[in-house]
């Protein structure tokens, strides 16, 4: 894969996200971190109650169950949305020339839908893979030898 001296990379999932620059010459990858962010995994009591509300329809005394919130899908989707607002701002403010999406296929999804435009416009590649475990020379050997 080629990615461009001062474009930004960032590797995420719905708990943690790193954000490089590639600081390379051409032709090379070398990633320096800009940031990492990351989520306390909380157990559900921590988060609320899980069990499903009731609602009650009108005719007559009865109540019906709610489709229960999953909590722990709301508090990943809030931190996707937060990485996302701060790349945005990166984006605005002048930062952040090109940008390089990688996540697993579920967080990905969540990253197109929720992206906000003028992020989306900076954005030259997405790779849907999780490489949230690889240390920075992995992340760098692995993205060079990405579809050679």
């Amino acid at each position: 894969m080629i990615i461009a001296r001062q474009t930004w990379v960032v590797v995420a999932d719905h708990s943690r996200a790193s954000i490089f620059k590639n600081v390379g010459e051409i032709g090379e990858i070398s990633l320096a971190l800009i940031r990492t962010a990351g989520k306390h995994a909380e157990r559900t009591h921590e988060l609320g109650h899980d069990r499903p509300g009731r609602v009650h329809d009108g005719l007559g005394l009865n109540k019906s169950a709610t489709e229960p919130t999953d909590l722990h899908a709301a508090v990943e989707l809030k931190f996707l949305r937060a990485v996302l607002d701060d790349l945005a701002k990166d984006v605005q403010s002048g930062q952040c020339p090109e940008l390089v999406m990688i996540a697993p296929p579920t967080a990905m999804g969540e990253i197109r839908q929720h992206m906000p435009h003028g992020l989306a416009s900076k954005v030259v590649a997405q790779v849907t893979k999780d490489y949230t475990h690889l240390g920075i020379n992995e992340l760098q050997k692995t993205l060079m030898h990405l579809h050679e």
